[in-house]
């Protein structure tokens, strides 16, 4: 597990760490999201597809199976200072990168061909701010991104970008 207190000791802290700022050097988009419970976001299998998968938990609980809906995890690389470290963006911090719902992003990159890659090409190099925090689950390898804020100027978020190249119109869509 990263270190994130800076102090190059073994111990762990819970409490978030933002560094003056870093680079996202490389992002994993080709699993980029997962389908989750829209009612409790608890994990659902993707293999059950065409058939929606429903949560066991809530199928219990309502008389109506609820929807999934897709959820980011987005692995990132980012540079610090002295090195090179593992991040996962979760939904709230990925949307702010990336500028719509994983469902969104999902179905554009199903209708538009190396969508998924483009992506990735897009946010490297990209300079923001992130606060960081050790994972809570015990079983998790990398640094969670609570929160991250673009450094540069004409940030735009890749699927605007994404849009552009693939001449997709957005006039009709809402900015996230």
């Amino acid at each position: 597990m990263q270190n994130i207190n800076g102090d190059g000791g073994g111990s762990r802290s819970n409490k978030p760490w933002t560094p003056t700022f870093c680079t996202i050097i490389d992002a994993e988009t080709t699993s980029f999201s997962y389908l989750a419970c829209s009612n409790c976001e608890r994990v659902l299998p993707n293999d059950s597809l065409p058939n929606p998968p429903t949560c066991a938990v809530c199928s219990n609980k309502y008389t109506f199976p609820t929807a999934s809906k897709r959820l980011y995890r987005l692995l990132l690389s980012i540079a610090i200072s002295d090195k090179v470290i593992p991040v996962m963006c979760f939904d709230r911090a990925a949307r702010v990168l990336v500028g719509c719902s994983a469902d969104e992003l999902f179905n554009f990159c199903k209708s538009h061909p190396f969508a998924e890659e483009k992506m990735g090409e897009i946010l490297e190099g990209e300079m923001c701010q992130m606060t960081l925090c050790e994972p809570k689950n015990g079983n998790a390898q990398h640094l969670r991104v609570v929160s991250v804020v673009p450094l540069r100027a004409g940030f735009r978020p890749a699927i605007h970008t994404l849009r552009l190249l693939y001449g997709v119109d957005n006039s009709h869509r809402s900015s996230n």
